[in-house]
């Protein structure tokens, strides 16, 4: 497509901006670097809980319809007339099933995308188990990195991988970070890979206080109730715990039961031994226990501050 072309992202040179994970890392040390992908944002949210009421309601309705009957079935017609309202019911109940809960829940927590500058690959998480990673060369004439858009809102960016094949044709696409509204969050995701891979970790950022780890995947309520924060936005935080309590807290609560359906995505063996880390690595970062831990440093919640002030007057 033209705009993933014009989209398109060199790993010679990330421009002249300013690195910053887009809250999309939950690793980083002297061996490589972790994203989670697109998909993260948005699991458990508004689709997965409408979805899943609707699939509670189906189910209430078919149990009062059952309870109400009375014993009432006594011919033919009504055994047909209940069979029909079954399978009526049953292909509701498949129909949100496919739509897209069965992408959500009793899936992985996240897709994680690794980047090695030791090994200089980039490993792809798909499913634990054989064949669930794709590996690729840093650099590979294969992999194309690029600007995406949402299929459903174009405003939305991501950071996006096409594999291709020797025709140039895609194979499979991979996301790593979250989405935003704005190329140069993207971008800024990007600048701090390229200068991870190609500078090593002692170069990737401009102040000692942006060398922090934001984002924790772990499936918690506290974090849940974060993140649903984060995607509701400032015009409504006011009113998290007021008017807007009953949305926050079911999307919340949305969020909290489709990560307990989930696994954690599991690296094969060989691929950690690769991917090992020194004890003492002095570059490494600590993980989070929850999101935003570290901002309760007034230091680095200042410096963050900062930082998107500066944002907001560059663009």
């Amino acid at each position: 497509m033209e705009s993933e072309l014009i989209g398109a992202l060199s790993i010679e040179s990330a421009g002249n901006i300013l690195p910053d994970d887009a809250l999309g890392m939950i690793c980083f040390n002297s061996s490589y670097i972790e994203f989670v992908d697109r998909s993260f944002k948005v699991k458990g949210m508004a689709s997965t809980l409408l979805l899943m009421a609707g699939e509670v309601f189906l189910a209430c309705v078919y149990i009062y319809f059952i309870a109400h009957m009375d014993g009432r079935v006594s011919d033919y017609g009504d055994w047909a007339a209940l069979a029909t309202f079954t399978l009526g019911l049953a292909t509701c109940v498949a129909l949100l099933w496919n739509l897209h809960l069965r992408k959500d829940l009793f899936q992985f927590t996240h897709y994680p995308v690794r980047f090695n500058r030791i090994t200089r690959k980039i490993y792809f998480f798909r499913h634990n188990g054989p064949g669930g990673v794709i590996v690729v060369p840093w650099g590979s004439p294969h992999a194309f990195f690029h600007i995406g858009r949402g299929g459903q809102d174009p405003n939305l960016r991501d950071l996006r991988c096409h594999l291709l094949d020797r025709h140039r044709q895609v194979q499979q696409t991979f996301t790593i970070g979250h989405f935003w509204n704005h190329d140069d969050d993207i971008r800024e995701q990007w600048a701090l890979i390229c200068r991870y891979m190609k500078d090593g970790p002692e170069h990737c950022f401009d102040d000692p206080l942006d060398r922090v780890i934001t984002l924790s995947p772990k499936g918690t309520l506290r974090n849940c109730w974060m993140l649903v924060c984060l995607m509701m936005g400032t015009t409504l935080f006011p009113l998290r715990y007021t008017l807007m309590f009953p949305i926050y807290g079911a999307l919340t609560l949305s969020r909290w039961i489709t990560f307990k359906t989930c696994r954690a995505p599991v690296f094969p063996p060989e691929l950690e031994a690769e991917c090992a880390i020194a004890p003492d690595d002095p570059y490494a970062l600590p993980e989070p226990r929850f999101m935003a831990e570290f901002a309760s440093d007034p230091a680095i919640y200042a410096r963050a501050l900062q930082r998107h002030r500066e944002r907001m007057l560059w663009r």
